[in-house]
Order: C-alpha cells, then sequence, then structure tokens
C-alpha cells in the first residue's frame, strides 16, 4: 500500500533516476558563506555608490516636489543596504573553513552598507531641506 503523506519521487531527467522530495535543500547563503559575503559586499558598494550619486544631485525650486514623488523608488537604496547587512551577519553564522576571509568581506559589506544608508540620510536631508 503507497503512503500519501509523502510525496512519491520524482524521476530526473538527467538520468532517470528518482529524486526524493522530501530531503530539505538549503538556501544558496547557507551553503555557500563565502558567496554571501560576496554577494552583500557588492550589494553595500552598488548602493554606496548610488547614495554618493544622490547626494550630488541638482537642486532648484521644483526638484524637492519631483523627489518626493520619486521617494517610494528611492527608498529601495536602504532596503536593498539592509538586505546586505542581513546577508552579511548570515555570511558571520556560518561555519566554514576560511572563517577569516569570509569576516573581512563581511565587515567590509557592513560598513559599505552602513555608509550607504548614511549617505542616503544624508542626501534626504540635502534634497528635502532645500
Amino acid at each position: 500500500m503507497q503512503d500519501w503523506s509523502k510525496p512519491a519521487p520524482e524521476p530526473s531527467e538527467e538520468s532517470g533516476t528518482p529524486i526524493d522530495l522530501s530531503e530539505e535543500i538549503r538556501p544558496w547563503w547557507q551553503r555557500s558563506p563565502p558567496l554571501a559575503a560576496c554577494a552583500s559586499l557588492a550589494i553595500g558598494l552598488a548602493t554606496l555608490w548610488f547614495g554618493n550619486m544622490l547626494g550630488r544631485v541638482p537642486l532648484d525650486s521644483q526638484s524637492t516636489f519631483g523627489y518626493l514623488l520619486m521617494l517610494p523608488l528611492l527608498l529601495v537604496v536602504p532596503a536593498f543596504s539592509a538586505a546586505g547587512l542581513r546577508l552579511a551577519w548570515l555570511a558571520l553564522r556560518g561555519t566554514p573553513p576560511m572563517r577569516w576571509l569570509i569576516g573581512t568581506l563581511a565587515l567590509a559589506a557592513t560598513v559599505a552598507n552602513g555608509l550607504a544608508i548614511a549617505g542616503f540620510g544624508t542626501a534626504l536631508m540635502r534634497i528635502f531641506s532645500h
């Protein structure tokens, strides 16, 4: 008699052997902490660049209203930075053999993401205090 509580294994396309669907697959940041740390650093550098670019926008009498309308889109920057901070934390929680390298990458990512959030806040203060 077949047990219907567990899904039946499906054959894979390449080898024809069944795939066990009850096996849990870990997320990519748990499988590869170095990749998670590098991704966090890339997010931090990109958002730092965008935050610095936003701090140099020209301002005139109509620009504040335009930036107010764009604010929901601009809030993606600190959201990505927060995701980068979380990813750096998750990379540090892993137990890889190269812990010092991942720690260095995660520290650099944390600094870059923190500076990006601060730069974004400074740019918003500059834009909306005009």
